[in-house]
């Protein structure tokens, strides 16, 4: 049986010193496997307007991959991006 995509919310990662932006993580799990999650991040404030990082990595027959990345006009549109992009990854043919 087949698991529903659950994302699992943003959350800042203090685990990330940064003077100016503070790090906020976002995963989301389609399956069971190694191959099932999508990690998203975004580099900025809540709430702020002005260009804002964010990037969506996971992993590919055994190797780190970079899926998507790019900038956003907001934190907020940022985390939007962040998440469309990783349902895009999650995306994959059936064999």
């Amino acid at each position: 049986m087949m698991q529903a995509p659950e994302l699992l919310g943003w959350e800042r990662d203090d685990t990330v010193a940064d003077d100016t932006h503070s790090t906020w993580t976002n995963l989301l799990v389609v399956g069971d496997g190694e191959e099932d999650t999508y990690d998203m991040l975004v580099i900025g404030e809540p709430g702020r307007t002005g260009p804002t990082h964010y990037s969506v990595t996971g992993t590919r027959a055994g190797t780190g991959v970079t899926f998507a990345e790019g900038w956003a006009s907001s934190w907020g549109e940022a985390c939007r991006l962040a998440e469309i992009e990783a349902r895009r990854a999650s995306i994959r043919l059936v064999k």
